[in-house]
């Protein structure tokens, strides 16, 4: 074993060696006494593993203050509700899932109002005349202003 090796090791394995393989043990001990760069490597496997293990520890102790401010809120007396509150429908509403859908119903009623603006979908019923209109011909007489004032020329 050498001394990449025995990182990989350490890194895989832990710096306690009760957590070796028994097949590899013998031979990182040996590389560990022997080689000076080898126990600095081990002093630095071993630094680590006691900062993760302090860390998990924080972990345990912020989960245990958590328990205990969340004991002391159930033992809490419950609040008094006003008369008049919200359903519980309205306020635990999920707008996030809802995005989709709503811009592709935004979209239609859009794509509606344009053609209703528009009038696309209205014949037009005087087109045949206005092909027979020429360039000297008065403009004004494919126009029917009965139709619009009830009134006749």
């Amino acid at each position: 074993m050498n001394n990449e090796q025995l990182q990989i090791f350490l890194d895989s394995h832990g710096a306690d060696p009760a957590h070796w393989p028994e097949a590899h043990r013998a031979a990182a001990e040996r590389l560990i006494a022997s080689d000076a760069q080898a126990r600095a490597i081990f002093v630095q496997a071993q630094r680590l593993d006691a900062l993760l293990t302090q860390a998990h520890d924080a972990g345990a102790e912020d989960a245990a203050a958590a328990a205990r401010v969340l004991s002391r809120l159930t033992a809490l007396p419950p609040q008094k509700r006003p008369f008049w509150h919200w359903p519980l429908v309205l306020l635990d509403w999920q707008f996030a899932p809802a995005w989709p859908r709503v811009a592709a119903l935004a979209g239609c009623a859009a794509i509606g109002f344009m053609v209703g603006i528009a009038g696309l979908d209205r014949k037009f019923e005087r087109y045949d005349s206005l092909q027979n209109v020429t360039a000297g011909s008065d403009i004004f007489a494919i126009f029917e202003p009965e139709v619009l004032t009830g009134a006749r020329p």
